[in-house]
């Protein structure tokens, strides 16, 4: 006898009671470790995320003490970077387990900020928590991308954080190079962001890094192959940081960082070293959002003839006709209809 097709309808109920099945399953083994052990509330600490793997991380204590931590379930996406509260668990007769204490992560502490990106199926995905500053690495080789600063710009202004960009690689300068170089590093200084150009190869620009990282909380972020990860094993050689090289098929970079990290650096400065991001998308949840992302832009924000201007064909455009003075860069004005386009699009 042919085997009866399902319909959609009784395929998404059997996947759902699976699915069901499986989180029950969770819950009753996680329910029994739990009967075993007990938290030790006298032990209660703060601690900061410095890696997470799983349902494992690793933090990082107030005295710099690295430990290893459970977590407790239903306490939503933990990030790098997050501050948590910590207890040591022991079970029913006060003993910790095989002697050494089991750190338990019980709650996750209020959040100055929260970087995230899109993953898989539009699904949001924490990268970092409580940053002040957001470094734009982007480089000679692959080719520099406004676009790709612009959306990373947009992000740094929402979070909010103070942004640095970095175009690294110069020791590849050539004539049209250069030229890309200038124009780029014109156009956002004169928005008022610092620009700093480096060069691992030539030791260009490190001393000028590392002293922009210092005293506050910073996460690198760019594509691939732009040299994240080789800049923070310039400034932290001690640490073991794994490089990889570009990929002479496609000119983009390996993915050398697969989950976030946080490093120490000199005058009180931490650094986190992303995972490499090849299509990072800020999730707006408004055109407001967007319009607040571009500090240039939203200067002529409601100055426009109609309240509901696109800013695409209607007439008295206070930023067409801004761009048309040379008061506003045209290729960041068309960048700022892009992410709307896309923000409307969704």
């Amino acid at each position: 006898m042919a085997k009866r097709k399902l319909s959609k309808q009784q395929q998404r109920r059997i996947s759902s009671n699976q699915n069901n099945r499986i989180a029950k399953n969770r819950s009753v083994r996680d329910q029994s470790e739990n009967d075993q052990w007990q938290l030790d509330e006298s032990s209660t600490r703060t601690a900061r995320v410095i890696s997470h793997h799983g349902r494992q991380l690793f933090a990082e204590t107030e005295d710099r003490e690295k430990i290893k931590c459970k977590i407790r379930q239903n306490l939503g996406d933990i990030a790098c970077g997050d501050y948590i509260v910590v207890q040591q668990a022991k079970n029913a007769s006060g003993d910790l387990k095989n002697g050494d204490s089991q750190n338990v992560v019980i709650a996750i502490k209020e959040r100055q900020n929260l970087l995230v990106k899109t993953g898989f199926a539009g699904a949001v995905k924490p990268v970092a928590a409580n940053i002040g500053q957001l470094v734009i690495v982007t480089a000679l080789k692959p080719k520099p991308n406004p676009y790709l600063i612009d959306r990373y710009l947009t992000a740094a202004e929402n979070l909010p954080a103070k942004a640095l960009i970095i175009i690294n690689k110069v020791d590849l300068l050539d004539h049209e190079t250069r030229r890309i170089t200038d124009n780029l590093s014109e156009l956002y200084q004169g928005m008022g962001y610092r620009v700093i150009c480096s060069s691992i190869n030539q030791g260009i620009g490190i001393d000028e890094i590392s002293d922009a990282l210092s005293n506050t909380t910073s996460i690198l972020v760019g594509l691939s192959g732009v040299g994240k990860s080789s800049i923070v094993k310039e400034i932290l050689p001690d640490e073991e940081i794994k490089i990889g090289e570009t990929s002479t098929a496609t000119g983009e970079g390996k993915h050398t960082t697969t989950v976030s990290a946080l490093y120490h650096l000199k005058d009180n400065g931490i650094i986190i070293d992303s995972p490499g991001v090849r299509d990072f998308t800020p999730i707006n949840n408004s055109i407001d959002e967007i319009t607040h992302g571009f500090k240039d832009v939203r200067k002529f924000y409601g100055a426009c003839k109609f309240s509901n201007c696109s800013h695409t064909t209607e007439p008295g455009c206070a930023m067409k006709q801004a761009v048309a003075d040379g008061e506003l860069n045209e290729q960041r004005f068309k960048n700022y209809l892009r992410l709307i386009d896309e923000f409307n699009e969704k």
